[in-house]
């Protein structure tokens, strides 16, 4: 019996809506594995890179991983530490900004009266904790995952050496060449994409050690992170650095630490990203800003994080299929 257009789309809605209960209650799960699979993506250049230098692949795969892991156990060492030290110190900035704002009252005292009063009410130390806590809770719960991320990257990769074979024995030649089209556009743009963030950190950490802002490699870091969200994300990496140049070096601390960060994201954001990412991040703006709200939600502070990358990947897969290429032009620019 044929069915209706309209009970079509009523099943395919409810399948939708059931899929996306189920990958919300399946958070703690998904989620380390969607960043193990993104891991994947991206290290296994190196992996195919070692194969052909003779490596069996077991060794390949054994060395990357660790390799990986001690970038990230290091990296993560050291972000903790600055985080430590910026916790301890904001009382310290919090009376070098009071006596900025003292110095400020005599000019302006309606601008700074408020502001004192309420700056007197806050307790750093706490709001802190609570801002970073909800922060990087999405980092946390991966990283308590952590196993199940490394044997999930491990088995990814090891996998993945002979995923042609077995596609050759199960799918046609036309599936074939659409799966192929679609990871490589996939893994160009992870590939991409990490180093473009990479050198925005790098620009940004060095950038407040020459204005000698405290703990930039921190901000760098953050930086890092955020790059992975267009427009958004360098504007929030922005805040916390420009905010504590101004209470250590006043107006020309600011004027420097914004002009550098301008500078940055136009040069990168503007003319280097564009030309390397060609049309793959040719997304409208209101679908990055409600990817950001969808992705978030259902899997937390790290699907915002991975919402862009996310979106891509949608969009890379309804391109490279001619039935969809229509859907991924309306979520176009």
């Amino acid at each position: 019996m044929n069915e209706s257009p309209l009970t079509r789309t009523l099943i395919i809605a409810a399948s939708v809506i059931i899929i996306l209960a189920g990958l919300k209650i399946a958070q703690p799960i998904v989620v380390p594995v969607l960043v193990a699979f993104f891991l994947a993506v991206l290290v296994s250049p190196a992996i195919t890179f070692l194969v052909r230098f003779k490596f069996p692949v077991g060794v390949a795969v054994t060395v990357v991983v660790i390799s990986l892991f001690g970038f990230f156990y290091g990296l993560g060492t050291l972000v903790a530490n600055s985080t430590d030290q910026f916790i301890e110190r904001l009382p310290d900035y919090q009376s070098k900004l009071q006596g900025w704002l003292i110095d400020v009252q005599i000019k302006a005292p309606w601008l700074v009266d408020d502001v004192k009063q309420r700056l007197s009410e806050l307790k750093p130390t706490q709001n802190a904790l609570s801002l970073l806590g909800s922060l990087f809770s999405g980092l946390g719960s991966v990283l308590t995952s952590i196993v199940l991320i490394v044997f999930t990257l491990i088995f990814s990769l090891l996998e993945g050496q002979n995923a042609n074979k077995k596609a050759r024995i199960a799918l046609d030649s036309n599936t074939i060449e659409y799966m192929k089209r679609f990871s490589k556009l996939v893994q160009r743009y992870l590939l991409v994409k990490s180093l473009i963030s990479f050198a925005t950190g790098v620009l940004v950490g060095l950038l407040l050690w020459l204005a000698d802002v405290d703990y930039p490699f921190l901000w760098g870091t953050f930086a890092f992170f955020m790059n992975y969200i267009p427009n958004v994300g360098s504007l929030l990496a922005a805040i916390p650095p420009v905010i504590l140049a101004s209470i250590q070096h006043s107006l020309p601390g600011f004027i420097i630490t914004s002009s550098g960060f301008i500078a940055i994201n136009m040069i990168i954001g503007n003319l280097i990203e564009p030309r390397l990412m060609g049309k793959s991040l040719d997304i409208s703006p209101l679908v990055v800003f409600l990817s950001l709200i969808f992705w978030g939600w259902i899997f937390g502070p790290i699907g915002m994080l991975l919402s862009i990358p996310l979106t891509v990947v949608v969009k890379i897969g309804l391109e490279v299929y001619p039935k969809t290429k229509w859907l991924a032009q309306i979520i176009s620019q």
